[in-house]
């Protein structure tokens, strides 16, 4: 097993050792890997990164599809994104129309944010298991019948249920919508 890159020392077993390793890994211009060759034997060593690349020729490797999918993913994160800090924005009028302080309209904003990251989980998953454009598309179309949900929150029991839903949603969102859009990049 000859090799032209430096050898480096085993990946351990274990949670600290692992850790351990790793953050010493963090400060150097390489990358430990393992290699396994034709007769199954592994060894680990230092490789070189890829050499930066120019960005304007990456762009130019993109074609038609590509970029598609890179403005529907663009597309998708920014009609979420804009529900999302409308909300922030218009705190004021929210408390007046249901009668509560500021900090009571903000739990709205905590419950969209808390529930982000069990949705992103639901989603990621479903994403991982059908595909991008499937939960992609549910996430979108719920968004907008709870957009429009959000307009018709009479009392502030609704309003919270639907923003607690909306987060729910919104976490799904952003990361399909990245993994597509970077699953089809050079």
């Amino acid at each position: 097993m000859s090799t032209t890159n430096e050898p480096a020392e085993p990946i351990p077993t274990g949670i600290l050792a692992t850790a351990k390793q790793a953050w010493g890994d963090l400060f150097k211009w390489k990358q430990r890997v393992v290699v396994t060759n034709e007769y199954g034997e592994t060894r680990t060593e230092w490789q070189e990164p890829d050499p930066i690349v120019n960005p304007i020729s990456l762009f130019a490797q993109l074609g038609a599809r590509d970029w598609l999918f890179f403005l529907v993913g663009l597309t998708a994160w920014t009609a979420d994104a804009f529900d999302f800090h409308a909300l922030s924005i218009q705190q004021v009028k929210l408390a007046k129309y249901y009668n509560r302080s500021k900090t009571e309209i903000s739990t709205a904003i905590t419950l969209t944010l808390l529930l982000r990251s069990v949705g992103a989980a639901f989603f990621g998953l479903a994403g991982d298991k059908f595909g991008r454009k499937w939960p992609m598309v549910l996430n979108m179309i719920v968004l907008g019948v709870l957009q429009i949900a959000t307009i018709y929150s009479h009392t502030f029991q609704q309003f919270l249920a639907v923003r607690s839903l909306f987060g729910l949603f919104m976490g799904g969102v952003y990361g399909n919508a990245i993994a597509m859009a970077l699953e089809h990049c050079p």
